[in-house]
């Protein structure tokens, strides 16, 4: 038996398993796709006390990674589709097998809500890293005027023709930094206070993107990614705590003997780099205590 099972590999889930392992504990990680979580996909890690200038997600994510296997942590790459309360702890089910723990520090965070229009075939991207090539000298639109989607868009104006910000609200609500650089951006353009209703696909190439607004086209193809908000990766806790908008509504310590939430899993008014890894800090010093 494990003394503390860790379900997630992002910021929260490696910084618990990090300090619950310095204080002599079993630790056993859990990360059904690659470690780091959404920061892995980003472009560029910013505002993280430390970080070098320019500093990919992916790369962010193989030091985290690096550092996982230099504590002497065990990762198994499963995704875990069920949890169970014992007496003695909890059992963790993952598609594989069956493991039992003490406690359970549950980070499994978030992912990018899909665009609900028909997509009529077509491809609607969330991350342009790994993408540069498609978007060289193309027609690009994002939906969603947030930190996220605004960082993307500036990334993408390094490759693609134009770019086309898309978003509901009647002003950018990205930071002052990003807003700053759209702003002196010569090919980006903001189309607030609107929303996409419809694409135009032919022979799976988008050529048109329909707001409630205008119509953008381009025969030679557009882009299309989709950074519109997050829900939280709550199915397998909706029986331990309550869940608001699909998010754990509890703190560190939950009410379940054994049982901590850490990171974007949580109901939270910031969710940053810095949260997350703050909540798995104090996720992994608690969970080691008696």
């Amino acid at each position: 038996m494990k003394d503390i099972i860790v379900i997630g590999g992002g910021p929260a889930g490696c910084s618990a398993a990090i300090y619950a392992k310095a204080r002599g504990k079993k630790v056993l990680l859990f990360e059904k796709d690659k470690i780091g979580g959404l920061i892995a996909n980003v472009s560029k890690v910013s505002h993280y006390v430390s970080v070098e200038e320019n500093v990919r997600g992916t790369d962010f994510a193989q030091k985290m990674a690096k550092q996982l296997e230099s504590s002497g942590i065990s990762v198994k790459y499963e995704e875990v589709i069920a949890l169970e309360k014992t007496d003695d702890g909890f059992i963790v089910k993952s598609v594989n097998d069956e493991y039992r723990c003490k406690k359970v520090i549950c980070a499994t965070g978030s992912y990018l809500k899909k665009l609900n229009i028909d997509t009529r075939g077509a491809t609607f991207n969330h991350w342009p890293l790994g993408n540069e090539e498609s978007l060289r000298n193309k027609t690009v639109v994002i939906n969603g005027g947030s930190d996220g989607a605004c960082k993307e868009a500036l990334y993408m104006a390094k490759f693609a023709n134009k770019i086309h910000i898309v978003q509901d609200q009647d002003e950018l609500k990205c930071i002052d930094e990003f807003k700053r650089q759209i702003e002196n951006s010569n090919n980006i353009t903001v189309h607030a206070s609107s929303t996409m209703k419809d694409v135009e696909v032919v022979n799976g190439k988008t050529i048109s993107v329909s707001t409630n607004k205008e119509t953008i086209t381009d025969q030679d193809g557009i882009e299309v990614y989709v950074q519109i908000g997050q829900d939280g990766n709550s199915n397998l806790i909706k029986d331990f705590v309550e869940i608001e908008n699909t998010y754990a509504k509890s703190e560190v310590v939950s009410e379940v003997e054994g049982l901590f939430f850490a990171g974007d899993i949580r109901v939270k008014a910031v969710k940053q780099i810095a949260t997350a890894v703050a909540d798995g800090c104090i996720a992994g010093i608690e969970a080691c205590k008696v």
